[in-house]
């Protein structure tokens, strides 16, 4: 029988709660608990944001190089009014660089052409990126890519339009780098001379850097300028009203290149503002005598 009252036991139990509420934590309201402040890491200032780099692999061409006559543009035509003999003419321009007078000229010699394996939906086929990382901040961005000598106009990073053209004879030209249109010059005339031995026009002429700029010429190959960026008469009105002063032009050797130069440079354009610069009034150039020349005449090898 145990004892009801122990005095060793009951002792014990006094002393044990005395320690045990001397290390009970107190209940805490941690609403009340102040929170230690510090730097939240939040998005990176423009000056130091990196743009990732993307890689940009062109686009592999559905065409074939071979021999073209006109009796087979003709049966596509009949086969497919869409695609009219002129149609298919711009089409061969797009794929081969060069301008279709240049083309008839290589059907009717018999030279081997890069043909698409087939002509429709190729109106506006293009080798460059439909988007741009990286530059959607940018409002209008053209792009040149050397090798393929393509340029591209962009609007907060997605493909407008674009058209073949032709860059410098040699490779240092026509220099990589990143540029603003410094000026506008609807009726600007070379320095160089023409086949004719008179000043070249440069119609609808965009001031890139130095003496380059991009305008309307003979395109009647890839590389047939002295560093200027010469597009399709037809392609050349629009590019010029579409790009303002200050537009950023970016100038890539390749599409292996393009992603790291968007990365190294345009994020720098993105935010800072234009700074508009005055079209060239007056001058030696801009007063020299209108011509009228023919077509062949036109400046084929830039500025």
């Amino acid at each position: 029988m145990v004892n009801r009252f122990n005095p060793v036991l009951w002792a014990g139990v006094f002393v044990f709660s005395i320690v045990l509420s001397g290390c009970a934590a107190r209940q805490v309201d941690m609403r009340q608990v102040p929170v230690q402040q510090g730097k939240e890491a939040g998005p990176a200032p423009d000056s130091e944001r990196i743009i990732p780099v993307k890689n940009y692999v062109q686009k592999p061409m559905p065409a074939v190089k071979r021999v073209i006559t006109d009796r087979e543009l003709r049966n596509i035509e009949r086969k497919d009014p869409n695609l009219y003999y002129r149609k298919c003419l711009e089409i061969l321009a797009r794929f081969n660089g060069k301008d279709k007078e240049y083309i008839r000229a290589d059907i009717k010699r018999r030279r081997p052409l890069l043909v698409p394996r087939d002509f429709a939906g190729q109106e506006d086929w293009t080798p460059l990126p439909a988007t741009l990382c990286g530059v959607e901040r940018i409002p209008k961005l053209i792009l040149v890519v050397k090798d393929i000598s393509f340029l591209g106009w962009y609007e907060h990073g997605h493909l407008v339009g674009s058209t073949y053209a032709c860059i410098g004879k040699l490779k240092t030209w026509t220099k990589r780098g990143t540029y603003r249109v410094k000026a506008k010059d609807p009726d600007h005339i070379s320095t160089y001379l023409n086949a004719y031995g008179e000043p070249a026009l440069m119609p609808m002429a965009l001031h890139i850097y130095g003496r380059v700029w991009i305008h309307a010429g003979d395109v009647n190959g890839r590389n047939c300028s002295h560093g200027c960026i010469n597009v399709p008469i037809f392609t050349a009105d629009t590019v010029y009203n579409w790009a303002d002063i200050g537009t950023v032009v970016l100038i890539t050797e390749s599409m292996k290149d393009l992603g790291r130069d968007i990365s190294a440079s345009l994020s720098k354009h993105g935010k800072k503002k234009a700074k508009p610069a005055k079209a060239r009034q007056g001058g030696a150039e801009k007063n020299a005598p209108q011509k009228s020349v023919p077509r062949q005449a036109l400046e084929k090898t830039g500025s």
